[in-house]
């Protein structure tokens, strides 16, 4: 993969996603209720998998990339992202584009806003903004990563194949899962502080109502990534907690931890 998500989201988990889907490796069914930009997705053994988002257009980027749409739409999406350029006014275009009717203009108009704006804004309220530019030798450009990231398109396409969407809230998801031995579930929702940048904030009773809601599988794998917090570790004592470390949006190792109902 020419990229680590499919699209540039807030908090993503590309720098240890292969870590991650280690722990899931068993199973043949894996159930993401929060798959936001997908990093996780490509290290995933399983045949099946159900990528959720309560974010709309999320899922309907996956959709028309997966050609749920038709095929015709798939490929018009992913000419269009190749020839996207970094400027404001693919921002602006971008921003109209959501709104339409036709499948791929929609599409693209989200993936636009993801990659053309500021690094991991996707899913946030802030996604678009102004296109980041270079002005040292120093490191890579927008116009390079742009390009990178709709490179890798067919390669994201072929994985989102292998996918059921859904777009429901993890409440209703959740509920839907069995507890069965091969099942899994890999739930990385918004981090306790930063749930209220997202377009769909995370807050407290959210924090506490997940947890309830994952408490319940005894037999699936659950895994869980978050921030390092008291009060996330507070509601699942008697769990596995792994510490880990990862960069943050501002590129600074913060602290995460990973719980799981296993041993």
């Amino acid at each position: 993969m020419k990229t680590k998500s499919a699209l540039s989201y807030f908090g993503a988990d590309g720098a240890v996603a292969d870590d991650l889907a280690v722990m899931l490796d068993h199973c043949s069914h894996v159930t993401i209720p929060f798959v936001g930009g997908a990093s996780i997705l490509p290290r995933l053994k399983a045949r099946a998998i159900v990528a959720n988002d309560l974010h709309g257009l999320v899922i309907h980027f996956y959709q028309t990339l997966a050609g749920h749409f038709g095929d015709i739409e798939r490929r018009r999406l992913i000419e269009r992202c190749y020839t996207t350029i970094s400027h404001p006014r693919e921002i602006e275009t971008a921003m109209v584009a959501v709104d339409s009717d036709i499948a791929h203009v929609r599409a693209w108009g989200f993936w636009a806003l993801c990659w053309i704006g500021r690094k991991g804004k996707g899913g946030t309220r802030s996604a678009g903004g102004k296109p980041s530019v270079r002005f040292s030798p120093q490191g890579g450009t927008n116009a390079t990563r742009l390009m990178s990231a709709a490179l890798a398109l067919d390669e994201w396409a072929k994985e989102f194949q292998r996918c059921e969407f859904t777009n429901l809230d993890f409440r209703e998801l959740l509920p839907k899962v069995r507890d069965d031995a091969k099942c899994g579930i890999y739930a990385d929702p918004p981090w306790v502080g930063a749930g209220r940048n997202y377009l769909h904030s995370f807050g407290e009773i959210d924090h506490r109502d997940l947890s309830e809601q994952l408490r319940r599988f005894n037999e699936a794998t659950v895994v869980v990534r978050y921030g390092d917090d008291p009060f996330i570790r507070s509601l699942y004592e008697g769990w596995t907690v792994i510490e880990a470390e990862a960069r943050d949006q501002c590129n600074a190792m913060k602290g995460e931890i990973w719980i799981t109902n296993r041993m």
